[in-house]
């Protein structure tokens, strides 16, 4: 996979203490998220991070959530 660490804007559905990302915008495209293929939490010294692996039914992206700063970012991409 591709390294690209750059913020993002995105949508997701806070229910039931999940959190299911929808869409993303990267460079002035917007990536519908058709699956969540995967799922897992780290820690950056206070802050939570979740991470999403996610596709648009093309592309696999890493995506993460940070639950301090509230902000998204394209982790890579394949």
């Amino acid at each position: 996979m591709e390294r690209i660490n750059e913020k993002i804007k995105a949508a997701a559905v806070f229910e039931d203490n999940n959190i299911k990302p929808k869409w993303f915008v990267w460079k002035n495209r917007k990536y519908a998220i058709t699956e969540t293929t995967y799922s897992w939490k780290t820690k950056s010294g206070e802050e939570q991070v979740i991470h999403f692996s996610v596709t648009d039914g093309n592309t696999l992206f890493e995506i993460s959530y940070n639950q301090k700063t509230l902000k998204w970012v394209l982790e890579k991409t394949e």
